[in-house]
């Protein structure tokens, strides 16, 4: 099923790494003698693009110095996922396992193509997915980092879906033309979305769902 894509986003879709960020955030302010950073203010910041998140971290600094403090809160933050991982939503795996007759991608807002990637290594789940991209890292909105998948890889919009936690994803999704489906687990409120899941394991029923339906509609 080479036309059928399965897009998913990262923070709060796939895994959550509140921890290891708010650990790496406030080691940031205090090397550089900054106000602590909350726990609240890291949730807010999942999803969100990297100008987004200076603006929340750093909201007295010049763009110019908080996108340095960001860089190498990054890099903090990626040498400790890549060798301790981030906590996995439960039945991952296993629910990937059972989506492996699609393609299966990662779009994700982040400025570090490494997160992804320490995301992959960590969890050991490289072998489900066929492309990932960063959208932030090529200054790209996450919309044209979903067009760009399935432009690369001739996906059909009909047989495309995005799978995400927030308002900015569904925002996305609608903007590219392709179904949603909300991960009601994740960071963001409940969208009201027509497709949804409350948890992980419970996506591959609700892609038939949605692709029998353009079957039915085709």
């Amino acid at each position: 099923m080479e036309k059928i894509g399965i897009l998913f986003d990262l923070d709060g879709t796939l895994w959550e790494v509140i921890d290891s960020t708010f650990y790496s955030a406030n080691e940031i302010a205090k090397k550089y003698h900054l106000p602590e950073i909350s726990k609240e203010t890291v949730l807010k910041v999942f999803g969100l693009n990297k100008s987004e998140s200076a603006k929340l971290y750093f909201p007295d600094l010049p763009f110019v110095e908080s996108s340095k403090l960001l860089d190498e809160m990054a890099r903090m933050n990626i040498e400790y996922l890549t060798k301790q991982g981030g906590h996995l939503y439960p039945d991952l795996e296993s629910t990937l396992q059972k989506c492996k007759e699609y393609s299966l991608f990662i779009v994700s807002n982040t400025a570090e193509v490494k997160y992804i990637e320490a995301f992959l290594s960590s969890s050991k789940l490289n072998s489900y997915f066929k492309d990932y991209i960063a959208a932030s890292s090529l200054n790209i909105s996450k919309k044209e980092a979903i067009l760009r998948i399935i432009e690369k890889y001739h996906l059909e919009k009909e047989n495309t879906v995005y799978i995400g936690d927030t308002k900015k994803d569904l925002e996305a999704a609608t903007q590219a033309g392709i179904p949603f489906i909300q991960a009601r687990y994740g960071f963001g409120e409940d969208l009201k979305t027509k497709y949804f899941i409350n948890k992980f394991s419970t996506l591959p029923t609700v892609l038939e769902q949605i692709f029998n339906k353009n079957k039915d509609e085709n």
